[in-house]
Order: C-alpha cells, then sequence, then structure tokens
C-alpha cells in the first residue's frame, strides 16, 4: 500500500519499524539473496528435483530418476528367500547386512530420497546369436566388458556430481539441513549425498524400477521401453527432499525368450536367477580355476554372458552409448589362441582400467581352455561323430 492510495489510508509494512542490527540486517539480506527467498515449500524441492537432474545429466549420465527413501519389506523379504536358497553362489558379502541393504535409513539418517542414474553402454557390434562363434575358434566377452571399467567411469562422474551439488546447495542449506529422521548438522556431502555403484549396501535395480528408469525383466535386470537393458546403474542417497518419479508397469507381458534362450537355465522362474547356474557368475565370480562339475556351464562365453539380453525384444531399440564403452580391438568375439598365448605384459596393457582384470590373465586362460573342454565334449556328443 502506498501513500498515494486515495481509496485507503496508507499504513507502513510493519517490517519497516523494525530497527535491525547490522548484523540481522546482513542475515537478511543474504536470506534474500538465496533461491529459496519467496518460494514455498512445494517450489523449493521442485526447483531442487530439476537441479538434480539437470547436473546429473550434465555429469555424463544417460537418464536420472528419483524415487522417496523408504524400507522395502517385500524387497528384503524376496532376498532373505534367494539368499536361504543359496542361489547367490560364491557371492557371499550379498547377505550382509540385509536389513540394512532394503533401509536407505540405515544408510544415510534422515533420507529421504535415493536417486538413481542410468549410464548406457550399448554398442553396434553384433550379439552373441550374430557371430558364429565356435566355427572360428573364438568366445565371447560381455559387452559390458569391451570398454572402460564402468566402477572407475561412474565413480568419477559421480563425483563431478556431488561437487556439482555441493556448491549450488550448500549455500542455501547451511546449518538448518537435514531431513525429520536426522538431527539438525551443517551440510555434508559424504553423509547428505552418499553415492555407491554396486559396491554399497542398497538395492540399485529395486531403486531403479522405483524410480521409473524401468521395470524389472524376467531375466532380473531392469528395461527400458526405448532404452533396453544395456545399461549401468547407481544411486545416491540424500536428505534432500525431491520429488518422486513415476514407476513404469511391467512391459514383459507373456514373453519368455530370456527363459528360453538361456543355455544353462540359470533363469529358473521369472525374475529369480539362480547363479550357481550362471555363465557370468561361472567366468567372473568363481575364485580361480573353474572347477570340472562347472567347466561345462561356461560355453561359447570366455567372460561374462549376454545371451539373456541379446535375445531381449526391448533391446532392439537400444542405441549406442558412451563412447568411453565403446569396443576395445579385439574384444568383440575374441580368437582363443590370442587369449591362451597373451603374456603378463600384452594383458596389463590391453586390459588396463578394463573389467576384465578381475579375473586376471591366469583366470581369464582357464575360462579359454573351458570353452575349449566344452566344445571337444559337444562335439562328441554331436550325432554322427561316433558312427555305429
Amino acid at each position: 500500500m502506498t501513500p498515494d492510495d486515495d481509496n485507503q489510508q496508507w499504513q507502513p509494512d510493519p517490517d519497516d519499524l523494525i530497527v535491525l542490527s547490522k548484523s540481522a540486517r546482513r542475515r537478511r539480506a543474504r536470506e534474500r539473496a538465496l533461491p529459496t527467498w519467496g518460494e514455498t515449500p512445494h517450489q523449493t524441492q521442485a526447483r531442487r528435483t530439476a537441479l538434480f537432474k539437470d547436473l546429473a545429466l550434465k555429469c555424463g549420465f544417460s537418464r536420472v530418476g528419483i524415487a522417496r527413501a523408504q524400507a522395502l519389506p517385500d524387497a528384503q523379504s524376496h532376498l532373505e528367500g534367494w539368499l536361504a536358497a543359496g542361489q547367490q553362489g560364491t557371492m557371499a558379502w550379498l547377505a550382509d547386512d540385509v536389513a540394512r541393504r532394503c533401509d536407505p535409513q540405515q544408510v544415510t539418517p534422515g533420507a529421504q530420497s535415493v536417486v538413481v542414474l542410468a549410464l548406457d553402454y550399448d554398442s553396434d557390434a553384433p550379439r552373441t546369436q550374430q557371430v558364429a562363434l565356435a566355427d572360428a575358434d573364438r568366445a565371447w566377452i560381455s559387452r559390458y566388458a569391451w570398454g572402460d571399467d564402468y566402477h572407475v567411469v561412474m565413480e568419477r562422474r559421480l563425483k563431478q556430481l556431488e561437487v556439482a551439488l555441493t556448491a549450488a546447495l550448500k549455500p542455501e542449506l547451511g546449518e538448518d539441513f537435514r531431513g525429520p529422521g536426522g538431527p539438525i548438522q551443517p551440510f555434508k556431502a559424504l553423509r547428505d549425498l552418499r553415492w555407491m555403484v554396486d559396491h554399497g549396501p542398497i538395492l540399485e535395480r529395486e531403486w531403479a524400477v522405483r524410480s521409473g528408469i524401468g521395470w524389472r525383466g524376467k531375466h532380473s535386470l531392469v528395461v527400458h521401453p526405448r532404452h533396453g537393458s544395456f545399461f549401468f546403474l547407481a544411486c545416491m542417497v540424500t536428505s534432500i527432499a525431491l520429488d518422486p518419479d513415476e514407476m513404469l508397469g511391467d512391459h514383459c507381458g507373456t514373453c519368455t525368450a530370456c527363459l528360453d534362450a538361456c543355455p544353462t537355465r540359470a533363469i529358473v522362474a521369472p525374475y529369480i536367477v539362480d547363479a550357481r547356474l550362471c555363465i557370468s557368475h561361472t567366468t567372473i565370480e568363481l575364485p580361480g580355476a573353474i572347477p570340472p562339475d562347472a567347466r561345462p556351464l561356461v560355453g561359447d562365453q570366455v567372460f561374462g554372458c549376454d545371451i539373456c539380453q541379446d535375445v531381449c525384444p526391448w533391446n532392439r531399440f537400444s542405441a549406442p552409448g558412451d563412447p568411453a564403452f565403446a569396443p576395445r580391438p579385439g574384444l568383440v568375439a575374441p580368437k582363443l589362441d590370442d587369449l591362451v598365448a597373451m603374456d603378463a605384459a600384452t594383458f596389463a596393457s590391453q586390459f588396463a582400467q578394463s573389467p576384465l582384470k578381475r579375473r586376471g590373465l591366469e583366470g581369464l586362460q582357464d575360462n579359454a581352455r573351458a570353452v575349449r573342454e566344452f566344445r571337444s565334449i559337444r562335439r562328441r556328443k554331436e550325432p554322427g561323430d561316433n558312427p555305429a
């Protein structure tokens, strides 16, 4: 209201009558300079949500989804049943802190949101079934391992995202920060923007489904209707309240392509994989040489397996992903002779910052010999090889 208003008597703003101290005036000026000045709580949450997504894309991630941080009792029950059946194979760490894995509040006290980040890794290279592997004495390396190690790539980008979010949010969050479930403490990125790439106590795939990144396919991987399933996942648990995304429905329908194609029948039921039968577990997770009873499981796969994804109809829409995961020379259907004859220096050079370093040279060569053993057994069993 101004003195020029002819209809009503002018009254000063009550705030104008208050004589503020110099420090109070500075504090008021700082508050008015913040993005939150004049916003409703809903507007603040929406703006911070847009900030998270915008910065994540600028840091190189393909897609971002957000879910409310809450306990997952159904997921915990499913995980406990899977573990009780021993279907985790040698991955004993999956049985550690089951309750914590299913409750982000135990990961970050006061957690309000789980941010899920996807990074595409597909390429124009052929699928497993498009290469005559046995005829050319070649084997298959899973396409996720053709380029750089996704842990290194994603952790670098997550650190960039943490720095960018900290720079953007710390001034406005200040000292009066935390969710309703946690104490009022100054902002601290290690606690309030806690991120992890499949090595933290969190169920990435479950949160990917809840955040709208995709639905859980019958091969247990997450599928997106326009991007297929060839993407990595990372999560950031934060005590900042963000707007959640809508979940996608399950679009697998009656399709059983992945179950039918799995050569070891590791997908024992829709959405359930027995790791003890899975080629990826056999060729990557088993410590040391592959034991005799597991060697027939390798098939033509020398490191990992893509069969269940390669046959998935939704991967017809998958496009080439991040350049960091482009195939390195010689990794698309490598010759077994090259792998068996490789020396330590060549291995160290060719597989620097590669997922294949996890298996090591001796392990990779043992896998190659297992492929040859499998093919030798298969040839002996083929009709016509042993005439009566």
